[in-house]
């Protein structure tokens, strides 16, 4: 079998270490390709040297931002060099462009997952979607049952399945806190709550440098990722005087080393599908704050953290202070495994592409 897996980017974040992963995984990896409409090589390999690894298996067509039907042809050119059997596409662009050349190329099965649905909000992506499942045969999988029902509710179109995102917990297991602290040139004798997540609206950064305003003054707060709102959050700390306690570490690259660094985990988004961060914190035995949106009640339990309303942001710094006392450790690390490792997130989509070409 030969799959080829479209994203809009590499640049590193959850959909894209899920779609990476998930070649890297599958039984069928060795004739897979992950293809990215948007980027070079250059730069997702400076971004993201981890890459390096399946830098063979790596495709880029430089699209600009602006729909091309010339990035169809070329993708239909890829499609038949690998003599590739299923595109899975994941999110509405890659869909579009995968939908498109599944048209020219029919014997093409597409798998196109929905990691989240709050992109229907648009009425244009919502048509769009619509009439891509009318006219092409899209296999339709979601990453988390609220997100299926979510994406039903919106288009009136079923998914087929309901595939959970995982993650390979082999390199998600915490390591000495110090030496991790020691790595990423944090302090060593304070709480520090972490949050990894791009520095883009939506990602409750500002919230959460808030609240840090409530806390002790022995709790500082680490942020993993870089984005466009750096700015316009530094400025925000600076604001509230708490210049000492907030630590930008922009892309880390050893992301167990992080989560190794921190006490508590928080991701306080607007909007999400199945968060990769945060099965990856439990992996290495953190307790998480998170907000009650997409699928992260279905991963996470009051063993494992808080869940909040989006709206709660009074209640935050009570929230850390609570989850930062749960027992951290085997047992967190154990639910992690037993619901998100990546062996059965890829077994089923391996299962998946075969019963497509049966």
């Amino acid at each position: 079998m030969r799959v080829l897996h479209l994203v809009q980017h590499l640049k590193i974040g959850g959909l894209e270490k899920m779609a990476v992963t998930l070649m890297q995984k599958s039984c069928f990896a060795e004739n897979s390709v992950v293809v990215a409409l948007q980027g070079s090589k250059v730069d997702a390999l400076a971004g993201w040297p981890q890459l390096k690894d399946i830098e063979a298996h790596l495709v880029f067509l430089n699209k600009k931002p602006k729909f091309e039907l010339a990035v169809v042809e070329k993708l239909v050119e890829i499609i038949d060099e690998h003599e590739i059997e299923v595109i899975h596409s994941h999110h509405i662009g890659p869909m579009l462009y995968a939908s498109l050349a599944c048209l020219k190329r029919k014997k093409v099965r597409h798998v196109s997952t929905i990691h989240d649905a709050w992109y229907l909000n648009n009425f244009k992506q919502r048509l769009i979607t619509k009439l891509l499942n009318k006219i092409c045969a899209i296999h339709w999988v979601a990453d988390a049952q609220v997100v299926a029902d979510d994406f039903t509710e919106r288009t009136s179109i079923t998914t087929n399945d309901t595939i959970l995102n995982g993650i390979d917990c082999t390199q998600f297991a915490a390591i000495n806190m110090e030496h991790a602290r020691y790595q990423l040139g944090l302090p060593k004798f304070i709480k520090i709550v972490g949050c990894a997540a791009r520095l883009e609206p939506g990602k409750g950064h500002k919230a959460l440098i808030t609240s840090m305003k409530a806390l002790p003054d022995d709790y500082h707060l680490a942020l993993a990722g870089d984005g466009s709102l750096k700015a316009e959050l530094h400025a925000h700390i600076i604001s509230l005087g708490l210049e000492e306690r907030v630590h930008f570490l922009g892309n880390v690259q050893n992301m167990q080393v992080f989560y190794s660094a921190i006490n508590v985990f928080c991701l306080f988004s607007e909007r999400e599908g199945l968060p990769l961060s945060i099965l990856e914190a439990m992996a290495c035995g953190l307790p998480i704050v998170a907000t009650d949106v997409g699928g992260i009640h279905e991963v996470l339990t009051p063993k494992q953290g808080i869940l909040l309303s989006p709206t709660a942001q009074s209640g935050l710094a009570f929230a850390l202070t609570k989850a930062i006392k749960l027992d951290r450790g085997q047992s967190i690390r154990a639910h992690a495994i037993a619901i998100a490792d990546v062996t059965q997130m890829s077994s089923q989509y391996d299962q998946l592409y075969k019963g497509l070409n049966a």
